[in-house]
């Protein structure tokens, strides 16, 4: 019960949370160009570019680290089928809940329905930060962008990910995974944002993003039995 409660109670901070940040940033959309504008140095110029060696490490090697995630989580999955690996087939649901959260907030959620159908463009293209395109706040459609838009960030999205693996333990042990994905996800938005590739808000309801999604991976698998009920 003392699990239950305490997982109701985190689910109702982060939903309050949620809708006071988002009231917050389209209350006040400045706040993303006064954010960017911490980075930007004029002339079309950031702090950091994101083919720099400090930047292009993270840059490039989320993506490649999250596909060989996939790649790993789904290979557990299916030899967990296999009677010759009984250690993994108890562990089955856990694999498949991590491949399916994986899949269902970073992948679907993210790259394949928001980046492709917000339409906000990037701050670095944006015509207060030496671009042509027309600056739109967080959650309201635009046409500024075609694919693979800002809203919200990918990488950010993919670091929040670390929560997962604490996700159906202990509270203190979930506390502690939740607390590493800030952090992952504070790092990767500053990796993000100082050369003018994300809004501050697209790095922070990124977080979101991938939270809630795992909440729906766990309504799910509850439902259908594949975990078991909460004690």
């Amino acid at each position: 019960m003392c699990s239950v409660v305490s997982r109701a109670t985190e689910l109702r901070i982060a939903l309050l949370a949620f809708g006071l940040l988002a009231v917050l940033f389209v209350a006040f959309p400045q706040l993303d160009l006064l954010a960017s504008g911490l980075f930007y140095r004029g002339d079309g110029q950031w702090a950091l570019n994101r083919d720099d060696l400090w930047l292009a490490i993270p840059y490039r090697g989320l993506p490649r680290l999250g596909q060989g995630l996939l790649i790993g989580l789904l290979l557990l999955w299916l030899l967990s089928f296999l009677p010759r690996f009984p250690k993994l087939r108890l562990r089955r649901a856990t694999f498949g809940f991590l491949l399916a959260g994986a899949l269902l907030g970073p992948v679907l959620l993210v790259d394949a329905t928001l980046k492709e159908h917000s339409g906000r463009t990037r701050p670095v293209n944006t015509t207060h930060f030496g671009g042509s395109k027309q600056f739109t706040p967080a959650f309201i459609p635009a046409d500024q962008c075609q694919a693979n838009c800002s809203f919200v960030s990918g990488h950010v999205a993919t670091a929040a990910f670390v929560m997962a693996f604490g996700w159906l333990g202990a509270p203190a042990v979930r506390r502690r995974w939740l607390l590493g994905s800030l952090v992952c996800g504070g790092l990767f938005a500053l990796v993000r944002m100082v050369p003018g590739g994300h809004f501050l808000s697209d790095t922070i309801f990124a977080w979101f993003a991938t939270y809630f999604s795992l909440w729906a991976t766990e309504w799910l698998f509850r439902k259908f039995g594949w975990l078991p009920p909460l004690k």
